[in-house]
């Protein structure tokens, strides 16, 4: 919750989808900071290096802005549980990961041609992907429906109309 919280309002995003969008660092800025002395990431307008992990000089750099930012609200708002910098640096490695591979999955592949997509193949491509998954998700639920109804009817459970009648739902949608 909180730690969304911190990344939409640093980052304009109210989901990781809204992330493909998000502007990654100059590569000359990257290099400067880590090779030579360079100023680092401009906490004004945080930038992920989206082609590296989260490990590197530059991205662990505003890993850190975040977390002290975060520990900055726990204090300022008062929040009743408090949790070690360890912890919520672990969240927050956690979070980078997925948003960059949402980022990268939403990058231009190169097509069988040898051509970057354009924008509406990535576009159907990623929306292609999402209905696999929500096929796959709906196909799952309805097989667990299906066994569950067979161990009720087996026990000739007092509940088995609520969990027939549930799946009669889901077939509908």
């Amino acid at each position: 919750g909180e730690i969304q919280r911190l990344l939409k309002d640093t980052f304009s995003i109210s989901q990781d989808a809204d992330f493909i969008v998000h502007q990654p660092a100059d590569h000359e800025d990257v290099y400067s900071y880590e090779y030579e002395d360079g100023p680092g990431p401009n906490t004004q307008n945080l930038a992920f290096d989206l082609k590296h992990r989260s490990n590197t000089p530059w991205n662990a750099k505003i890993l850190d802005i975040l977390l002290e930012e975060l520990k900055k609200r726990t204090v300022e708002e008062e929040w009743p549980f408090r949790r070690s910098d360890g912890y919520y640096k672990a969240i927050l490695e956690d979070r980078y990961k997925r948003l960059r591979t949402v980022w990268r999955a939403a990058q231009p592949k190169v097509t069988a041609k040898g051509g970057l997509e354009t924008a509406a193949e990535v576009e159907e491509r990623l929306i292609a992907k999402r209905d696999e998954s929500l096929k796959s998700k709906y196909l799952h639920r309805a097989k667990v429906l299906e066994q569950v109804i067979e161990l009720k009817k087996d026990g000739e459970d007092k509940d088995l109309p609520a969990w027939q009648w549930l799946q009669k739902l889901i077939q509908m949608l």
